[in-house]
């Protein structure tokens, strides 16, 4: 009889596509067999048209391309059969990690069910994936759970067709699986069974104190809200915004403005962090000092089972100290709740920010990474290593795009030992070799070092992008576009002419880009201190005004010095960034001094704004560029500095987006915008009102700009 061969690459793995094939062929009692082999699933079937009915497929699976062709069968087989997978060979689909899905969640509190209270129950629907992936294929043996062997009622359930667990490789109960310790004050607190563990580490909780929560990518610090400030003293995070962690939808709903597309995103899959508008600006300022609240719904059994006791939100951040890698080993602070499942890939969690109904991802991670993002064109073995802050790596072939998890500032040393183990480990489960190596232009980042030492070792070419041109081009690719305007709302990156630019305009036709537009370059007094204390950034705004004005914001020593500095040109590099246009505004009308983590002024500037004044932008010419004065925008601030603040701060947002629109739409094409700036909600949803477009699956900020790098490089 004749035999086809059916190849299917995709989310396949890890996701319950092999049993869902075994169901399906064996319940319309077709012959042959499935398998992992290396990144694909490879089905043998007497029936060619078996591929035009997986059209119910699992919850998580993604079909990405399919091939068929005949082939032969040693022996023909009885029925149908899952066979042993086969080594990785090419690149994979890595599944991410999956929350805990309803029928695990009903079972998880069904007292007659016997997983009852197991805090690491999962099925095929759910659980963890990446972060305990060693190697691929994804087999039970290549992960961190090959430790635990199934007891007989665990393995029965994985052998049987018909079972929701068959073929589960994270499938484990409370005789086989993983187990809970708490540790309180340096000494084991660890009750009897589990529940009892957690029972004990609410109850630390309601007294007060710290709990520090092993997840599925690294350590949490949590606490109730009214204890928050321990946490902050712990971490010494004075002012930065954190999650609440709440236990469903109603509770969300009494802290934060919900609807429909906000209810998706905290209740989807990836159970992303879902920041969103307060319901009262202003509470809960010791959680957020901003107009916004980072809310997420437990993801893990073990976090069901804490909040259902607890009964009320828990603030929620990474437990560890600032500029470090999510912490893998045991958290910080007094009661440290742990379990003995390895960690193999540390993962923070993801954020998105919702921009009216505009989802905007500030942190592309946890639930998503590394699930490949299409690219527009395909391109040889690509690996691309990002910026120096906010680091993703990409590892690209093909069409396939693979973006790691989060990173982090790769001038941490810690930081960057996690960026070379990342590396090493996409390379490995992507199967890629490295023709080209892309990173950044600035010559002092820790990445571009490494990206020529990894380029002798792979004998590759090394590619080195401007920061802007990847912004837009990483959004231009995500819209298939090769053709187009692209925005740069940014703080600082490397210029090609040495400059920091970071409020740019370009004009993009296939591979060709011309820098068509500008802010005005600005005097940055301190250089980088002035990222720090944006009342530097400020007094490079105001220096032309005589010291008798200065004086009532500045002491005169802060005048003298900073005033001969720019006078001097010493250490005063100019930039048109334009995160520094909305820290400097952010000084002026006293909102924030001192940048206590990142973003602070202009994060502050925007919970602050209203509707602007009426400003018209002025536009000159230098060269064959536009440049947008920003000049004329803090005259106008200095002189109305007594009038409405909130409507001054709403101004400084609609003149900087407004102006570089109109320089970016006389081009006559399509308009993309990116850069970190991009995640304030209030420039993103006026230029989307213009229609401008904005990033899909990518954060605007640096989280991008490896993807973008893989198409500058190879264009």
């Amino acid at each position: 009889m004749a035999w086809y061969r059916i190849t299917i690459r995709g989310t396949v793995q890890g996701v319950g596509f092999r049993p869902y094939i075994y169901r399906k062929a064996s319940r319309e009692g077709r012959k042959g067999q499935v398998k992992n082999k290396g990144s694909d699933v490879e089905i043998i079937i007497d029936d060619p048209a078996f591929l035009s009915r997986l059209t119910d497929l699992p919850p998580l699976a993604k079909i990405e391309s399919s091939t068929i062709e005949e082939t032969e069968m040693t022996q023909e087989p009885d029925g149908f059969s899952i066979q042993e997978s086969e080594g990785a060979k090419g690149q994979a689909f890595i599944p991410p990690d999956i929350s805990l899905c309803a029928d695990c969640a009903r079972e998880l509190d069904d007292p007659s069910n016997r997983r009852h209270g197991h805090p690491f129950i999962t099925c095929t629907d759910c659980g963890p994936r990446f972060t305990i992936i060693k190697g691929l294929p994804y087999d039970r043996k290549s992960t961190s759970m090959a430790g635990f062997a199934l007891c007989e009622r665990c393995r029965k359930e994985y052998n049987d067709p018909e079972d929701r667990r068959f073929h589960a490789e994270t499938i484990a109960c409370k005789d086989c699986g993983p187990r809970l310790s708490l540790r309180s004050h340096s000494r084991d607190a660890t009750g009897k069974t589990d529940l009892e563990t957690i029972l004990k580490a609410v109850r630390a909780l309601k007294s007060g104190e710290t709990l520090s929560i092993k997840g599925v990518g690294g350590f949490h610090l949590c606490s109730t809200l009214s204890s928050v400030r321990k946490v902050r003293d712990i971490l010494g995070r004075p002012d930065k915004p954190f999650a609440i962690m709440v236990r469903d939808l109603e509770m969300a709903a009494g802290l934060i403005r919900l609807d429909k597309k906000t209810e998706e995103l905290l209740s989807s899959p990836e159970r992303p962090i879902v920041v969103m508008e307060k319901k009262d600006p202003s509470s809960l300022k010791s959680v957020s000092e901003l107009h916004t609240l980072g809310i997420m719904l437990p993801y893990t059994p073990l976090h069901h089972l804490l909040l259902k006791e607890i009964g009320e939100p828990l603030a929620m951040t990474s437990s560890n100290l600032p500029g470090e890698p999510v912490s893998l080993v045991e958290g910080l602070g007094n009661n440290i709740l742990s379990h003995d499942r390895e960690i193999v890939n540390r993962c923070d969690d993801s954020v998105i920010r919702m921009a009216g109904d505009i989802p905007i991802f500030l942190r592309r991670s946890r639930g998503y990474a590394p699930a490949p993002i299409r690219l527009p064109f395909r391109v040889p073995d690509t690996l691309a290593l990002g910026a120096g802050q906010n680091i993703v790596i990409c590892a690209a072939k093909g069409n396939d795009a693979f973006l790691s998890q989060y990173i982090g500032d790769a001038g941490k040393e810690a930081v960057f030992r996690f960026l070379e183990g990342t590396a090493e480990s996409m390379i490995k489960m992507t199967g890629i070799l490295p023709k080209i190596i892309a990173c950044d232009l600035h010559p002092g980042y820790p990445t571009t070092a490494f990206a020529h030492r990894l380029a002798k070792r792979f004998d590759a070419r090394v590619i080195q992008v401007q920061h802007h041109k990847a912004h837009v081009a990483a959004v231009a690719g995500e819209h298939g576009l090769s053709r187009y305007c692209g925005i740069a709302l940014d703080g600082m990156g490397y210029g090609e002419d040495g400059s920091s630019w970071g409020g740019e305009v370009f004009l993009v036709d296939n591979g060709k880009t011309e820098r068509i537009g500008s802010l005005e370059k600005r005097p940055q007094p301190g250089g980088d201190a002035a990222v720090m204390h944006p009342r530097q950034m400020l007094f490079g705004m105001l220096h032309h005004l005589p010291d008798h004005d200065l004086l009532e914001i500045f002491t005169q020593e802060e005048i003298r010095v900073q005033r001969k500095m720019i006078q001097e040109d010493y250490n005063t590099p100019y930039t048109s960034g334009t995160g520094r246009i909305l820290d400097a505004a952010s000084a002026l009308l006293g909102l924030c001094t001192e940048r206590t983590y990142e973003g602070r002024p202009a994060m502050l500037l925007e919970a602050f704004a209203r509707e602007p004044y009426p400003l018209r932008p002025i536009i000159t010419r230098k060269g064959e560029m536009k440049i947008l004065m920003t000049s004329p925008l803090f005259s106008f601030l200095w002189e109305n500095r007594k009038k409405d603040r909130s409507r001054l701060a709403g101004t400084v947002q609609r003149y900087l987006a407004e102006g570089l629109y109109s320089i970016a739409r006389e081009t006559g094409l399509p308009i993309v915008l990116s850069g970190g700036v991009a995640g304030n909600a209030a420039i993103s949803s006026f230029l989307k009102g213009k229609g401008i477009l904005l990033h899909t699956s990518l954060p605007p900020g640096d989280g991008c700009i490896s993807f973008g790098q893989v198409i500058c490089a190879n264009r």
